[in-house]
């Protein structure tokens, strides 16, 4: 694997402040919460399952594994991010690990599962070779990862606008790509490697209403890492150039009659690990 040593430790602080983790739930997560419900469809969760949410963040995941009467378990590197979790899912179980290394026996869970958190972690194939070894014989595993600027418009305007005014020269901490697994082929190959199989894709969408498209810039300048850490490391006259093609672009494109609609697309992956 590639020495992503300096993105897991951008992606650790980033996720282990407290004030980043609220701007993600507070701008970010209304995105991430509308995938829920086609991934656990996806892997079939049924009541009584023991699940175990993988890179769970602040629980929103778990918030529905528990509605569906599942016995939830979940994970995260981010004490931050468990703190929301435990006070939003009191009945859950919640567990500081590291998705590369999980603190779980063999065959643990019916039904392992991980909104837009695989992106996270800097050995992904790593982590989903913990994921099929946690599971029981016959578990299911079910993942979701953001489309590219290909198939999202969101990431369309957000990477045109930081690649069009942004100052030459800054870059995030090099790591894993983003929307790997939003590409057939390779979610194929990685979820093969682990032991997988049966592998299923669907594309849905998401996205984010915002009331003034001025709005859309701050969820990705405080509801992010890798891009906050982008759009923080710019001059002043380019950060105000990116936020400003950036809300000019949401005008124009995405009017929604007195709000704003800018959609994205997410993967909905999901595998078995066999009989």
């Amino acid at each position: 694997m590639k020495d992503y040593s300096a993105f897991a430790e951008a992606e650790r602080t980033g996720w282990t402040d407290g004030e980043r983790a609220a701007g993600y739930i507070n701008l970010f997560a209304a995105a991430s919460d509308q995938i829920i419900e086609p991934l656990l469809d996806a892997v079939g969760v049924k009541s009584g399952e023991s699940v175990l949410d993988l890179c769970c963040g602040q629980g929103n995941v778990a918030q529905v594994l528990a509605d569906r009467r599942c016995r939830v378990t979940g994970s995260d590197f981010s004490p931050a991010m468990l703190e929301f979790a435990r006070r939003r899912v009191p009945d859950a179980v919640f567990i500081e690990a590291d998705a590369q290394n999980l603190p779980f026996r063999d065959a643990q869970f019916d039904v392992v599962v991980s909104n837009v958190g695989i992106c996270h972690v800097p050995d992904q194939q790593r982590a989903l070779a913990e994921a099929r070894r946690v599971l029981r014989p016959g578990g299911r595993f079910g993942m979701t990862v953001w489309c590219g600027p290909d198939l999202s418009p969101s990431y369309e305007i957000v990477y045109r606008a930081i690649k069009t005014h942004g100052a030459a020269g800054i870059t995030a901490p090099p790591g894993p790509d983003f929307h790997q697994f939003a590409d057939r082929k390779v979610a194929n190959e990685f979820l093969s490697n682990a032991g997988f199989s049966d592998v299923k894709m669907t594309i849905v969408e998401s996205g984010w209403t915002v009331n003034t498209p001025e709005e859309f810039f701050a969820i990705f300048a405080r509801g992010t890492v890798r891009a906050a850490m982008l759009l923080a490391r710019q001059p002043p006259d380019h950060f105000a150039a990116i936020r400003s093609a950036l809300s000019e672009e949401v005008r124009r494109r995405f009017a929604a009659g007195s709000q704003w609609r800018v959609p994205t697309m997410a993967a909905v992956l999901s595998a078995t690990t066999g009989p």
